[in-house]
């Protein structure tokens, strides 16, 4: 497997720092706002990264973190009337339920910034003690000039970062570029004890703390989207390695979903929330396959246009697993056939294919190419007579489709109480008592609530 890592630019051989386990940690939400179609897509790609290593049988730690204290934070209380706790949590929830929605498993671990204050003040003052953060009235500051490789992560020259670099009014750095490590307390706002007085945590500091804590001081995966590159990762590598931490091992960036070649972004007033998307779709699979469709390093357009796209994309899979429901439903005494040796390794070429896609740094738009070619497979098997071979990639299909997070329709075993009717009813055309299987089959459709249909390849049961 060779992933894309951004430190070196390049691919490079995955190998897990402990065999069998993976440990990848996740920025998460800054939780002041509902989470936009935008924010879905790091989460969803970060969850198909998840889902293939699990796939592959490794043991994954995934941690994705929440950021409940920040800026954003306090002006969202302001204007709500409401304390930061209080919005904190509301817009976590709602986060919460959106992932829910979208069919997002949670993460392993999902430490909040505020029970991480005690670490991030011990890690501040081991910088402190290091010489590599300095104090001024009550703000801590990184410093950037002892940082001999600042800017490796983002491909910056540190001196041409210094042109036009300024001081902001009331911060007293050494630098333009030193970043804050602890902001000093300002009335009205929530603030914790410590050696230099009472403040808050800075942005950065949060994810090297939490990150070493859990998963320890090198692990395998750290990810987000390409726009935290920098500033915010570049200052997570400078802290932790401040620290004589040796950190992440490969970083993985997910590009941006844009509207009209412009980010989506809420101080851009440009974005769609995730509940007005499955508001007017109804179906979240048509969201993911959008960005199935590019791969995770690129970019994605949105329009209603593209989405009418997957529709179409989506009407494959669904026609696909329409197809199980008539083998499923096959006449009394049809003989089951066995998969021969020449259906089995056309169905594992395609497993290899599939896998070969994913394992050159998860190139999803050719693995989901894959999965358009079982389809039309199936259907060879389907009008050869080949039921074994159906049901063979019939597993692989949702086994592919579990790893992307979309839905098998119709996938699981019908209830014995339709095949038995359905058997019942073929008895009763077999006799010629065609009344009596007009009945049968109202009664299926009326008590199961679908449709039976009689089909060149078998009886046809599609729930409604």
């Amino acid at each position: 497997m060779k992933i894309y890592n951004s430190l070196s630019r390049q691919k490079e051989e995955f190998i897990p720092i402990k065999k069998g386990k993976i440990g990848i940690y996740v920025c998460g939400p800054t939780v002041y706002d509902e989470p936009h179609i935008g924010h879905a897509r790091s989460a969803y790609i970060f969850d198909c990264i998840r889902r293939y290593f699990e796939y592959k049988k490794f043991k994954v730690r995934f941690v994705r973190n929440v950021t409940d204290i920040d800026d954003k934070i306090i002006d969202k209380a302001r204007k709500e009337n409401l304390s930061t706790e209080e919005v904190s949590k509301k817009y976590l929830d709602i986060y919460h339920k959106d992932m829910a929605l979208l069919g997002i498993a949670k993460p392993d671990r999902e430490p909040k910034a505020t029970e991480y204050i005690p670490k991030m003040i011990k890690f501040i003052g081991q910088l402190i003690e290091r010489g590599r953060a300095y104090e001024a009235d009550g703000d801590v500051y990184f410093d950037i000039k002892l940082t001999k490789d600042y800017g490796k992560l983002s491909n910056q020259n540190l001196e041409k970062m210094e042109v036009g670099a300024r001081v902001a009014p009331g911060e007293k750095k050494k630098d333009p570029l030193d970043f804050v490590l602890w902001k000093k307390a300002k009335e009205g706002e929530p603030s914790w004890d410590s050696p230099w007085g009472r403040g808050r945590p800075g942005w950065h500091i949060e994810c090297s703390v939490m990150s070493s804590d859990i998963l320890g001081d090198e692990f395998d995966i750290h990810g987000g989207g390409v726009d935290l590159i920098f500033p915010h990762h570049e200052n997570e590598i400078a802290q932790s390695e401040g620290a004589d931490k040796k950190f992440a091992r490969f970083w993985l960036h997910n590009g941006l979903l844009t509207i009209k070649g412009e980010k989506m972004a809420k101080s851009l007033g440009n974005f769609i929330t995730i509940k007005d998307f499955l508001n007017k779709y109804k179906d979240a699979d048509y969201l993911k396959l959008l960005f199935l469709n590019a791969h995770y390093r690129h970019p994605v357009d949105y329009s209603d246009e593209k989405i009418e796209e997957m529709k179409k994309q989506k009407k494959i899979f669904d026609n696909f697993f329409d197809k199980v429901i008539s083998w499923l439903l096959t006449k009394p005494g049809r003989k089951e056939t066995e998969a021969t040796d020449e259906d089995k390794t056309a169905i594992e070429n395609m497993c290899i294919e599939f896998q070969d896609a994913m394992d050159d740094n998860f190139n999803t738009p050719q693995a989901l190419a894959v999965l358009f070619k079982i389809a039309d497979l199936s259907s060879n098997f389907i009008s050869a007579d080949k039921k074994g071979a159906f049901n063979a990639i019939k597993i692989r299909m949702e086994q592919f489709l579990k790893i992307f997070g979309l839905k098998a329709k119709q996938s699981q075993a019908l209830p014995k109480e339709i095949i038995e009717k359905v058997i019942e009813r073929e008895k009763a055309r077999e006799d010629k008592s065609f009344q009596k299987a007009d009945a049968i089959r109202k009664e299926i459709e009326t008590t199961f609530n679908g449709v039976l249909a009689d089909t060149n390849s078998g009886i046809t049961f599609i729930r409604e």
